[in-house]
């Protein structure tokens, strides 16, 4: 508690008259009247004891003491918040990442009471500290160097809002150190909705915002901490103002891929990760819906615990260019910015392959041409004299044939291995090979063997191959593995021991084009996948093509699509809201949120990590309502007395 004028304390010294005046009292006087009827019907109205008539004169006294400290407290701006001491400057740093516009029970963002706590705070600190204010969300942002003027801080204050992007703190905590070391002491008041944490063991801590991969999202437990990775000097201090929801319900889109499914016509996957805000402490349901254009075509229905995550693949039908839209519903969500997502169904374009081989097998020709004619896949026939490469493929086939040296930037399938060479470990059998009359499989649901009659087959093993390591057997012939895959570096590779020439009911069956075609779009599924859309992060820099210079953005309000063209400032432009964009005819996409960490609200500190660390941390629920500037409140209460003397002393006329 505090005056910011503290000069009208004086006035308080006028309290002395009213005490003078109930100490003084006057004698009494006999007087000669005419009659005492009045006086004795007067008197009778107001019998009453002695120590009754001293209360109520004690009780005015108290009044008058309490209107003349109101009005003396109002005139120095009584204010309550904390006090700062010894304080030369204060940088605040609010974040205003997507997150805190969740919203609580009065419709209130996290944004909107860190504005009233920050102006508590403000009020309790001496006109002569220097303030700074920072916002930050996947960037940091200086709003106001150091200044003495708290009109401006307050305006700064005012113009922020939240941003449809994820946050980084940890840029933002050095920019904020940097500024408070510059004259100390200092404190870093920090406002966000986020748990903050410092690591116990910082040897391969994780980063303060992990990165979630719109394909395949990284499982680090605890997204939504903020790590405390640097240490501050002495006299600067961190106050960590914790304004998360206690108990938030949020289910949100945290990861999405969009891709054409191979050898059939006008149909996509969309691949789905719901999560769960951490903070949940009842499972709620959630209904997915999947629109096509206008017209729903799919709804789901899930039920979540805090912290679950599930992944859905959704089969959709339609032509290239038409708009998808996925969105949940859930009763009593917070935070609606993860809810909804937009994308365009893509072009497909053909695989490019190149059939290295020597003398040739016919029957691979036309179980590649049999794919080619579906417009999905273009190959050309090289020979040994034709490597390396010098045209740009998606992957090569060795047949019965490898390089001199093995290409390590290219998914690779390999027919009939004359040997040994990088990851492929082969001894070719001599005689043409050995004849089986069937083949066992190890794992029906792999992708290699999709749609494939594998109990029909004979195959003429033609190589004894290793699969040891990460490649996995799919196929055996007795002891042997004859068809193998698997990821070696990052390398797709697929591995077939067996001449398809020289193999029973295997050629002319449409089991091998199957083969051949799920080999062919499986390994190349990473290139097919970044063709699959131009789906980015908000927040991420593009370079606009030479002669655009505005972004045209077509966006979901209110249930609606609105078109909107932002004029660009220069040739690179952030992704600053959800939706689609287009930076002239060639060059257009989608931008999603697909931040774990935004929708994790109310996070849990995971293993190894203490809350705070060597800084301050406090957890608030909002202003309040007896924090900061009370003034108005003390002329209220200067009124109320007022009239409660007025009634009770003059109505009554206790006197």
């Amino acid at each position: 508690m505090q005056f910011l004028h503290p000069g009208f304390l004086y006035l308080a010294l006028l309290g002395v008259i009213p005490v003078l005046l109930y100490f003084f009292r006057r004698k009494s006087k006999t007087v000669q009247v005419s009659t005492l009827v009045f006086f004795k019907s007067l008197a009778r109205e107001h019998q009453e004891s002695a120590w009754l008539r001293r209360m109520k004169k004690l009780l005015s006294l108290l009044l008058t003491l309490v209107i003349l400290l109101g009005v003396v407290g109002a005139l120095s701006r009584l204010i309550l918040a904390p006090r700062a001491e010894n304080l030369r400057n204060v940088v605040i740093l609010v974040d205003r990442s997507a997150s805190m516009g969740a919203i609580d029970d009065r419709a209130l963002t996290r944004l909107d009471e860190a504005r009233k706590e920050i102006r508590v705070r403000l009020a309790g600190l001496p006109d002569d500290v220097g303030v700074s204010l920072i916002a930050y969300d996947t960037r940091a942002e200086l709003l106001l160097p150091r200044s003495f003027k708290r009109r401006q801080l307050l305006s700064a204050l005012g113009g922020l809002e939240t941003r449809p992007v994820a946050g980084k703190f940890d840029a933002a905590l050095s920019m904020a150190r940097m500024i408070a070391e510059l004259e100390r002491p200092a404190e870093i008041w920090h406002y966000t909705d986020r748990v903050v944490a410092r690591a116990r063991d910082t040897e391969g801590a994780g980063a303060a915002e992990p990165e979630t991969s719109a394909v395949a999202p990284a499982e680090e437990p605890g997204a939504g901490i903020l790590r405390v990775e640097e240490s501050l000097a002495d006299d600067v201090l961190l106050r960590n103002v914790s304004l998360g929801l206690e108990d938030p319900v949020n289910i949100g889109i945290t990861a999405f891929r969009l891709r054409k499914v191979p050898l059939v016509h006008a149909t996509y996957e969309a691949y789905i990760q719901v999560s769960a805000a951490a903070g949940m402490r009842a499972p709620a349901e959630v209904q997915l819906e999947v629109r096509l254009g206008d017209v729903p075509v799919q709804i789901r229905k899930l039920e979540l615990e805090g912290g679950d995550r599930e992944g859905l693949i959704l089969p959709v039908e339609g032509a290239a260019g038409q708009l998808l839209r996925i969105q949940l519903t859930t009763e009593g969500d917070c935070f609606a910015v993860d809810d909804e997502l937009i994308a365009l169904l893509p072009e497909s374009r053909p695989v490019v392959a190149a059939w290295m081989t020597g003398e040739g097998d016919p029957f691979t020709e036309l179980a590649l041409s049999s794919i080619a004619n579906e417009g999905e896949l273009e190959f050309w026939k090289g020979s040994p004299e034709s490597w390396p490469l010098e045209e740009e493929v998606d992957l090569v086939i060795f047949d019965g044939w490898l390089p001199p040296e093995w290409p390590r930037d290219l998914p690779a399938i390999v027919l009939n291995p004359p040997g040994s060479l990088g990851p492929v470990r082969a001894v070719p059998l001599e005689q043409g090979g050995i004849p089986h009359d069937f083949v066992r499989v190890s794992n029906e649901q792999h992708p290699l063997l999709f749609r494939v009659s594998s109990g029909r087959l004979a195959v003429t093993q033609t190589a004894v191959i290793d699969a040891s390591g990460s490649l996995q057997p799919l196929w055996f012939a007795g002891n042997e593995p004859v068809l193998i895959a698997g990821e070696v570096r990052g390398q797709r590779l697929v591995i077939m021991g067996f001449s398809p020439e020289h193999s029973e009911r295997l050629p002319l069956s449409a089991s091998y084009p199957l083969l051949m075609g799920n080999a062919v779009f499986w390994c190349a599924e990473p290139q097919l996948a970044a063709a699959g859309g131009d789906h980015r992060k908000t927040g991420e820099v593009i370079e606009l093509p030479e002669g655009v210079e505005a972004l045209q953005w077509r966006e979901v309000r209110n249930g609606k699509l609105v078109d909107n063209l932002v004029s660009a400032k220069g040739a690179l432009v952030e992704l600053d809201r959800v939706g689609l964009w287009s930076a002239g005819e060639k060059m257009q996409g989608s931008a999603l949120l697909l931040a774990r960490a935004e929708t994790d609200l109310g996070g849990v500190l995971p293993d190894g990590t203490e809350a705070g660390g060597d800084s301050e941390t406090v957890k608030t629920k909002g202003a309040g309502f007896l924090k900061g500037e009370i003034t108005w409140l003390l002329l209220w209460l200067v009124l109320l007395f007022l009239i409660v003397e007025s009634w009770l002393f003059h109505r009554h006329a206790v006197y």
